[in-house]
């Protein structure tokens, strides 16, 4: 049986001291899903910004129409994602990208902080690169935690045909994940999770 919708990652080096014997990985649990027959997956390493940049574009190809969510899982902080020691911000992203580019697909930051950024700079990265929604966390999040998360978050954006169902259901369900982890969704015309991210960062909180 041919799987539906698919995954394409992107993944960054999760120990700073670059131990090569650390085998941390996102990929695991995303072939965990492919072979549970959820998704198709495509999972490449990252360790340079000129290698994202490129895998990124390759995305963006009309031949992978069908991987509509780009997971995108690096270490980051608030408004940004760390790629290769340097901070890549949500605008420099939307340059990578380019304008409407990324029309009908969904972005998730499998990182820490990067949704704590400004409502205004959520919704003006959506409008910029024609993304669906942009998706991920408030907080400092944890390993084990945003793993298990990732079980409930990841079927419903491949399945979902409007996104703000998505933060509803899951908030109803599962708000102590949706809380602690700082779950923030964004489109174009709205962004959840005002108050979780004020809390975050109450002097960028648009």
């Amino acid at each position: 049986m041919a799987l539906s919708k698919g995954i394409f990652c992107l993944e960054g080096a999760w120990d700073q001291n670059r131990d090569l014997t650390n085998r941390l990985s996102v990929e695991q649990q995303l072939r965990m899903f492919e072979g549970a027959g959820i998704c198709q997956v495509i999972h490449r390493d990252v360790a340079t910004r000129p290698e994202f940049e490129h895998y990124l574009k390759e995305w963006l190809k009309r031949k992978y129409t069908p991987y509509p969510l780009g997971y995108l899982a690096f270490h980051g902080s608030r408004g940004t994602l760390s790629i290769g020691g340097t901070d890549v911000t949500l605008e420099e992203l939307t340059d990578i990208i380019g304008l409407g580019r990324a029309r009908d697909r969904i972005l998730y930051f499998g990182s820490c902080s990067t949704m704590a950024a400004p409502e205004t700079d959520l919704r003006a990265f959506c409008h910029k690169t024609g993304a669906k929604a942009i998706v991920g966390y408030t907080r400092q999040v944890g390993w084990m935690e945003s793993a298990a998360f990732d079980c409930l978050l990841v079927p419903k954006l491949l399945t979902a045909i409007s996104v703000k169902p998505v933060f509803t259901s899951l908030e109803k369900d599962y708000p102590s994940f949706v809380r602690r982890l700082g779950l923030r969704i964004a489109t174009t015309k709205w962004a959840t999770g005002r108050t979780i991210a004020e809390a975050v960062a109450p002097s960028l909180a648009a």
